[in-house]
């Protein structure tokens, strides 16, 4: 059976955890690490994605990433390669140095970033050998806390929801930091699902595409019209701030045929629902991963049925 392609588009937000082969130690010492970073750093600044934290253990490495217009399939394979050419040369090894595929966990970046940065600066309190984290210097904790790091890290976006000033931010984001001191191993950071825009979607099992090829040529408000009638709600629920879970499916369809109908892109996709592009390529993979077919065809009837009772008080006026 062929590998599930990984569910990507631009915005996603994911926690990528890579392991040696065997679960064998990719890091030997400083020099190993500083070369990693120093490729990290190199493809952030070339493909344009946002890093908002990183771990590096002996063995395994943790990266909590937003991608931008290059996906993240190539921004690994990229990376993986490039430092597992340096490691096989100064090691004079060959074979693979990497356990077959990266592990990619999609989250939604409201629910997960501030448990997440918490989780992966935490991880050197977590091995058998637990190390200080507050001082432990092959993460992006430092970054946080002012100090120049061998990675460009974006802090603001999680120090801001600590506090307006930074020093009393970077304080209050230390104490959070400590309250998760014993948490310990957190089997929910590893689940390969996707997080929707109200919680948890079973993983999907598609690609969302980039340049979608429009289908029939669907006015926008009249598609929002005729979903809402299948759904039997009001279109302001779906262009709206709804947030009722009951909003989530047929919003979804709107998003998906928006694309396939009516040629719309994500942007001004976006601009209608009042939601941001990246909420958007969620909601598209959440419904492409189960359209619901039947209801597809009461949207088409209703949109077709429309049309024709519109064309008829045009042949009644003229």
């Amino acid at each position: 059976m062929g590998r599930t392609p990984r569910l990507e588009f631009p915005g996603a937000f994911y926690h990528v955890i890579a392991r040696g082969n065997h679960r064998q130690p990719i890091f030997h010492d400083d020099r190993d690490r500083r070369q990693y970073l120093s490729r990290l750093e190199h493809y952030r600044s070339r493909y344009g994605f946002t890093i908002y934290a990183y771990v590096l253990m002996a063995n395994h490495v943790h990266l909590l990433l937003q991608a931008a217009a290059i996906p993240l399939s190539k921004i690994m394979q990229s990376l993986l390669c490039a430092f597992a050419r340096f490691y096989n040369q100064r090691y004079e090894q060959v074979g693979h140095l990497f356990q077959g595929r990266y592990k990619a966990i999609l989250c939604n970046q409201d629910d997960y970033l501030l448990e997440l940065v918490r989780y992966l600066h935490l991880n050197p309190a977590r091995v058998q050998h637990p190390m200080d984290p507050w001082t432990y210097p092959w993460s992006s904790h430092r970054a946080y806390m002012g100090e120049p790091t061998p990675v460009s890290v974006e802090t603001s976006l999680v120090l801001k929801q600590f506090g307006t000033g930074l020093g009393a931010a970077r304080q209050a984001y230390t104490t959070f930091l400590a309250e998760g001191l014993g948490d310990g191993h957190q089997p929910k950071y590893y689940d390969l699902r996707v997080c929707g825009e109200d919680g948890l979607v079973p993983g999907a099992a598609s690609t969302i595409p980039q340049d979608s090829t429009p289908g029939p040529a669907v006015p926008f408000d009249d598609l929002a019209r005729a979903v809402a009638h299948v759904y039997g709600i009001g279109p302001e629920m779906l262009l709206h701030q709804d947030r009722r879970r009951r909003c989530l499916g047929p919003r979804g369809m709107l998003v998906f045929l928006g694309r396939e109908w009516s040629g719309l892109g994500v942007n001004e996709l976006g601009r209608r629902l009042h939601r941001d592009p990246s909420n958007i390529s969620r909601l598209y993979a959440y419904y492409a991963a189960a359209r619901d077919m039947p209801a597809e065809a009461r949207v088409e009837a209703w949109l077709r049925g429309n049309a024709n009772t519109q064309a008829g008080n045009a042949n009644t006026q003229a």
